[in-house]
């Protein structure tokens, strides 16, 4: 096709070029191999399949079917709030002996972060055995009430009962398992009633705060299923799930931030890494398309339609979503259309060499359909008389 349209050319280029050359009968034209004089619609680029094999030229047909995309976003991961918790001191008094001593350190649900002297503490458990021995249940109660709201454990405050002796530290236990993330007091150290002495934090689940462009956050909803990759562990992923949306978009990186919860049961994952998470969305049911055989031009989108004979003729569409694969034809195709599906350019730029010689030909007034490379209805001398630099039969000598 291509040796066809370019013969064309140079035969017009010659034409421009002749002095009072006799004007050819256009009827002749139609033995010429790939030009037949005929009046049918044979616009468009005609496509033999065993050459378009050869050429990696391949088709699909539009059909009914989801159209998913996965959006790609990055994030750091960081431990999850509602799994740190701090330890501090419900009264004032002195760290006697610190056992979380390093941050770090892991610690299990009830194991002695540090024991603290108080003279409080001392007074309050002075104050109830003396009620027991007084045999005063009401000032007993008051005073295993205050006891059990310095977070002294009931079992201790058993102990004390069964043992009829103070005792001079409290120990403070860890109120879940996990690692101290922070430590603010040392052994020896004065600490007062509200001061936060410990960090724990589980990392059974890790966040990661991802940033979503604006143009895929409507793709994005809670409950979005989430593959999270990492560097520091290739070729192991972790599963995820979308769990909260911030409500508002960044001004200044038109993102929006979404929450991924990310199980983390062997511990293999650490906070602080930097981490990649596919979004998985589900796509909804609509005419669709390979995502190469659509043609985008700056201005339009155009596929190549099997016209019905072998021909295939561009045409304008209107897409939707974009997938992963596919793509979404909201106008100019109906299910079963046969489309050209990768190669599109090979056709684009034989679409545009046979209009542009088309055009030439016409503005020489040979008046050639090239879609077809048919002949006008004119007469045969007629037909070259316009042309600069041919005169007709009539006038030559």
């Amino acid at each position: 096709m291509r040796q066809i349209l370019t013969g064309l050319l140079v035969a017009a280029t010659t034409l421009t070029g002749c002095k009072k050359a006799p004007a050819p009968d256009m009827q002749g034209m139609a033995g010429m191999p790939g030009m037949p004089v005929t009046a049918a619609d044979t616009t468009g680029v005609p496509l033999d399949r065993a050459e378009a094999a050869r050429l990696g030229i391949t088709f699909a047909r539009a059909a009914e079917r989801p159209v998913r995309s996965s959006v790609r976003a990055v994030g750091i991961l960081k431990y999850a709030e509602p799994n740190l918790v701090y330890v501090n001191a419900r009264v004032g008094g002195w760290v006697e002996r610190l056992y979380a001593d390093y941050v770090g350190k892991r610690v299990e649900q009830g194991d002695p972060l540090l024991a603290l002297y108080s003279p409080d503490l001392v007074s309050a458990q002075e104050e109830y055995l003396l009620a027991r021995r007084l045999k005063d249940d009401t000032l007993a109660a008051s005073a295993r009430r205050r006891l059990a709201l310095w977070d002294v454990p009931s079992d201790q405050i058993d102990s004390l009962e069964t043992r009829a002796s103070v005792t001079r530290t409290l120990l403070l236990r860890a109120p879940r398992s996990g690692a101290v993330t922070e430590k603010m007091v040392i052994e020896g150290q004065a600490v007062k009633a509200g001061d936060n002495l410990f960090q724990i934090a589980d990392a059974g689940v890790l966040w990661v705060d991802v940033a979503i462009f604006e143009q895929d956050a409507a793709a994005v909803r809670v409950g979005t299923p989430a593959t999270i990759t990492v560097d520091a562990l290739p070729g192991r992923t972790f599963r995820g799930r979308v769990t909260f949306i911030y409500p508002q978009l960044d001004e200044k990186t038109r993102t929006l931030t979404a929450r991924v919860a990310v199980e983390n049961g062997d511990g293999a994952l650490r906070p602080g890494m930097y981490a990649t998470a596919a979004l998985a969305t589900s796509g909804r049911r609509s005419v669709s398309v390979p995502l190469e055989a659509v043609l985008p031009t700056g201005t339009k989108d155009l596929v190549f339609v099997n016209r019905g004979d072998g021909r295939f003729v561009p045409r304008e569409v209107r897409v939707g979503l974009r997938g992963d694969s596919l793509v979404e034809i909201v106008e100019g195709l109906k299910p079963g259309d046969e489309v050209v599906a990768s190669a599109t350019f090979l056709l684009d730029s034989e679409s545009n060499l046979a209009a542009a010689i088309q055009g030439l030909m016409l503005q020489m007034g040979m008046g050639l359909n090239m879609g077809g490379m048919e002949t006008g209805k004119r007469d045969a001398g007629s037909g070259m008389r316009g042309m600069p630099g041919m005169d007709t039969l009539r006038r030559r000598p």
